[in-house]
C-alpha cells in the first residue's frame, strides 16, 4: 500500500481489495452446479447466528468483514442462474461497476453544476430510451425515479397538474356529482341553491377518475391514496383470457362515470403484467383515451423493455408512440443493478412546468436542474445504470440479451410437456377463451392474434399434481363456481323485492345462466335477468372485475381497485359480452369440471396446500428460488418460474423439473387427496 496516499485512500484501497476478491468468489459461486442460491434460515436462528447489534465503539475495517462475509453466506445469491422468483434478476459486472462509480462519486443529480457529468448522461439515456417508444420530438426524454411505483406516481401527478394546475395551487375540489346533486334535491333543497352549492368550488371537473387494468399493479392505487383522491377513484377495467384489459370495457367504463358527473383523467395500461406477464392493447386504449381527451399512461414497468426486440416491439408494444407517459424499469430484465426506473415523455418541458415550485436557494435557471421537474429533491443518479450498461453491451447486446431469456422459456415448457420429465405431474395453467365472438372482437381490436400454448412473456405457470390425483379443469370449474357462487352473493345483496325479481325472472332482460340445481349434480339451464342489468351496483360489494371478464376474475396483485361505477339514480351499467354457457361438463379436454360447491371448495383449498408445501421445500434446500401466485379468487394459487437470468443453462432447466418433482412427491405422501380429486 503506497505511504503517499491519504489515509482516507489507503483505508479505501484495503477495503475494497478485500471485497473484490469476495464477490468475485460470490459470483464464481452462483454457477456452480450444486452451489446453493442461499443458506437459507429462519429469522430467530439467523439472530443467533449473526451479530446484529451496534457498538459504541467501532470495529474497524478488520473488524467488519466477518459481517460482511455472513452477510454475503445467508443472502439471496441473485447473481445465480436459478434465482427465478421475482421480475428481475443478478446484476452484471457493469451494474457492479456503475453502483461502485455512483458510491465513488456520492453526486446528487438535482442540481447541473453538482453533478454534470451524471445530468447529461441521464438527459441522453432517456433520450434514446424515448427515441426507442417513438418520441420523437426535439425534447424526448424523461427522468429516472426510484422505482416503477415511484414512476407511476410522478406520471399520475404530472398528468393531474397538467390537465388541472388549479389542484396544484387551490388544492383538490371537485364540483358535485350527479348524486350529490341528486341527493340535495331528494333532502328538499331548491334548484337556486343548489346551482350556487354547485358553483361556489368554481371547478372546472368533477371527481378525478382513473382506470387501470383489472390485472395491473397496486402502485395506482398507492398513488391515489399519497394525492388524495382515493382508491375507489381507481377503477379495474375487466380483463380478457389473457389478462389484457378489453378496450370496449374500458371506454363503457369512461362513459358510465361521465354520466355520473366524473371526470376521467388518466388511462394506466400495462405491458407486462406482474403475474402472467400480460399486454393491454396500447394502440386502441390510446385513441380512447384521446377522444375523451384523457392522459394516456403505459406501465412497462415489466415488459416494456421488450422494446429492444424489434419483432416484440412492433406487436407488444404497438401504440406506444400515442402515450403521454411510459414507465420502463431497465432493472428487471436488463441486469441493470437495483434500482433503476425511467419515466419517458414527448416532451420533457412538461416536468418543470407541472411539478415545479422554483425554490431559488437551489434552482438558479439552470435548464439541466433536473430535479425541479420531480417531487422530491435529492437525486441519486440511477439513470448513469443503464447509460454505461449500454455503452458496454450496445443494443444489439439486450436485445440478445431478451432473446436469451425468451428461447429458455420455450426450452422448459418442452421440458414440461414431456411425459418421461414430468409423468403427468405438472399441469399447465390453461390460457385463451372458449368465447369466440369475444376472442374475434378482442383480434381485431389488437390488430394480431398471439399463440394460445406461448406465455405472454417471461412467465411460466402450473400447477403440480400429485400422483393418483384427477386431473381438474380448473378454469371450466372456476366459470361454474363463479357464476353459482356470485349469482347467489348478488341475490342476497338486494333489497327483497329485487331479489324477487332476480330469482323470478324477467323476460325483457333474460340471459342464459347456469344455476346449479340444489348446489350439485348436473347444472339446469334456465333464463334468468342479467344480474348486472337487474342489480344497481351500488348495492353490491365491489369486485375488481366485472362479469363481462367471463372467463376470469383477474385480480391485480394485492389492489382493490372497483371496475364499476355507480350513481346515485341507479341506472345499471351496460356489460360487454358474456357467456351463454359452458362448453361442456363433466370430463373436458382438460379435465374434470367439480360440480359441487363443496368439491369445489375442498380441491381448491387441497391444491393450495400442495403448492405451498412444495415452495417452502424448494426454498428451505436453497438450490432454487421460484413462486406461487393467486388469480382472482377462484383458481387455486398457481407455481410462476420468471425465466428472467440470461445465464439460465439447459442444466438449470433440468434440475428445475427434477426439483419439483421430488419435493412434489414428498408433500403428497405428506398430504392425503381428497375424495373429490382422487383419480
Amino acid at each position: 500500500m503506497s505511504s503517499e496516499l491519504c489515509e482516507d485512500a489507503q483505508e479505501l484501497d484495503f477495503l475494497i481489495t478485500r471485497m473484490k476478491d469476495l464477490l468475485v468468489q460470490y459470483m464464481e459461486q452462483s454457477r456452480q452446479c450444486e452451489g446453493l442460491l442461499v443458506d437459507y434460515r429462519e429469522p430467530e436462528e439467523l439472530e443467533r447466528i449473526m451479530d446484529f447489534s451496534l457498538p459504541d465503539h467501532g470495529v474497524g475495517p478488520e473488524g467488519i468483514f466477518p459481517t460482511i462475509t455472513q452477510t454475503l453466506q445467508h443472502s439471496v445469491n441473485t447473481f445465480s442462474p436459478r434465482f427465478m422468483d421475482k421480475l428481475y434478476a443478478g446484476s452484471s459486472p457493469i451494474g457492479v461497476m456503475s453502483e461502485l462509480l455512483l458510491a465513488g462519486l456520492n453526486g446528487n443529480s438535482h442540481v447541473y453544476h453538482v453533478s454534470p457529468v451524471f445530468t447529461l448522461m441521464e438527459i441522453h439515456v432517456t433520450r434514446a430510451m424515448a427515441r426507442l417508444f417513438g418520441f420523437k420530438g426535439e425534447f424526448a426524454g424523461g427522468l429516472s425515479c426510484p422505482g416503477g411505483s415511484a414512476s407511476n406516481q410522478l406520471a399520475m401527478v404530472t398528468a393531474r397538474n397538467s390537465l388541472y394546475p388549479e389542484i396544484k395551487l387551490s388544492g383538490y375540489f371537485p364540483r358535485p356529482s350527479v348524486a350529490e346533486v341528486q341527493e340535495l334535491e331528494q333532502l328538499g333543497y331548491p334548484p337556486v341553491l343548489i346551482e350556487r352549492i354547485s358553483n361556489s368550488r368554481g371547478s372546472t371537473y368533477g371527481k378525478l377518475i382513473a382506470f387501470t387494468s383489472s390485472a395491473g399493479h397496486y402502485s395506482l392505487e398507492k398513488s391515489a391514496v399519497i394525492m388524495g383522491l382515493g382508491t375507489e377513484n381507481i377503477v379495474g377495467v375487466p380483463c380478457d383470457s389473457y389478462g389484457a384489459m378489453m378496450p370496449f370495457e374500458l371506454e363503457r367504463l369512461i362513459q358510465e362515470h361521465i354520466a355520473c358527473g366524473h371526470t376521467p383523467f388518466f388511462v394506466n395500461v400495462t405491458a407486462g403484467t406482474t403475474v402472467l406477464g400480460a399486454f393491454d392493447p396500447i394502440r386502441p386504449c390510446a385513441e380512447i383515451a384521446r377522444k375523451y381527451n384523457i392522459w394516456l399512461h403505459v406501465d412497462g414497468s415489466w415488459g416494456g423493455c421488450t422494446v429492444f426486440v424489434p419483432e416484440l416491439a412492433r406487436t407488444l408494444l404497438d401504440g406506444t408512440e400515442l402515450a403521454q407517459s411510459i414507465t420502463v424499469n431497465p432493472h428487471k430484465m436488463l441486469q441493470t443493478s437495483l434500482q433503476c426506473s425511467l419515466l419517458l415523455v414527448p416532451d420533457s418541458s412538461i416536468f418543470p412546468r407541472a411539478n415545479a415550485l422554483k425554490a431559488n436557494y437551489l434552482f438558479h435557471g439552470q435548464s439541466h436542474d433536473l430535479g425541479d421537474g420531480t417531487l422530491g429533491c435529492g437525486r441519486r443518479s440511477d439513470a448513469i445504470k443503464l447509460f454505461l450498461g449500454w455503452k458496454y453491451y450496445g443494443k444489439l447486446g439486450y436485445q440478445a440479451r431478451i432473446e436469451k431469456s425468451l428461447s429458455n422459456v420455450r426450452r422448459f415448457i418442452e421440458l414440461l410437456h414431456q411425459d418421461d420429465m414430468r409423468g403427468q405431474r405438472i399441469q399447465m395453467l390453461r390460457l385463451g377463451s372458449e368465447d369466440h365472438d369475444l376472442e374475434e372482437k378482442l383480434v381485431k381490436e389488437r390488430q394480431h392474434t398471439r399463440d394460445k400454448t406461448q406465455p405472454s412473456l417471461l412467465q411460466i405457470c402450473f400447477w403440480y399434481r400429485p400422483k393418483g390425483s384427477k386431473k381438474i379443469d380448473w378454469r371450466g370449474t372456476e366459470r361454474l363456481w363463479k357464476r353459482s357462487v356470485d349469482s347467489l352473493t348478488v341475490a342476497n345483496a338486494l333489497p327483497q323485492k329485487k331479489r324477487a325479481i332476480l330469482l323470478k325472472g324477467d323476460a325483457d332482460s333474460a340471459a342464459v345462466t347456469p344455476v346449479l340445481n340444489g348446489g350439485s349434480g348436473s347444472p339446469q339451464f334456465t333464463s334468468q335477468p342479467s344480474l348486472e342489468s337487474a342489480t344497481p351496483i351500488s348495492e353490491v360489494t365491489h369486485s375488481r372485475c366485472s362479469s363481462a371478464e367471463s372467463l376470469t376474475s383477474f385480480d391485480s396483485h394485492g389492489s382493490s381497485a372497483t371496475s364499476f361505477s355507480t350513481c346515485a339514480s341507479g341506472t345499471p351499467p351496460t356489460t360487454g359480452p358474456s357467456l351463454s354457457s359452458t362448453k361442456s361438463l363433466g370430463e373436458s379436454d382438460y379435465g374434470v369440471i367439480l360440480e359441487s360447491p363443496q368439491d369445489r371448495k375442498e380441491a381448491k383449498a387441497w391444491m393450495e396446500s400442495v403448492t405451498k408445501a412444495i415452495h417452502a421445500r424448494i426454498r428451505v434446500r436453497g438450490g432454487f428460488m421460484i413462486d406461487y401466485a393467486p388469480l382472482g379468487s377462484y383458481l387455486p394459487v398457481f407455481f410462476r418460474v420468471v425465466l428472467n437470468p440470461p445465464t439460465i443453462r439447459e442444466l438449470d432447466l433440468v434440475k428445475l423439473v427434477e426439483e419439483i418433482l421430488e419435493c412434489g412427491q414428498d408433500v403428497a405422501d405428506a398430504l392425503p387427496i381428497p375424495e373429490c380429486c382422487r383419480a
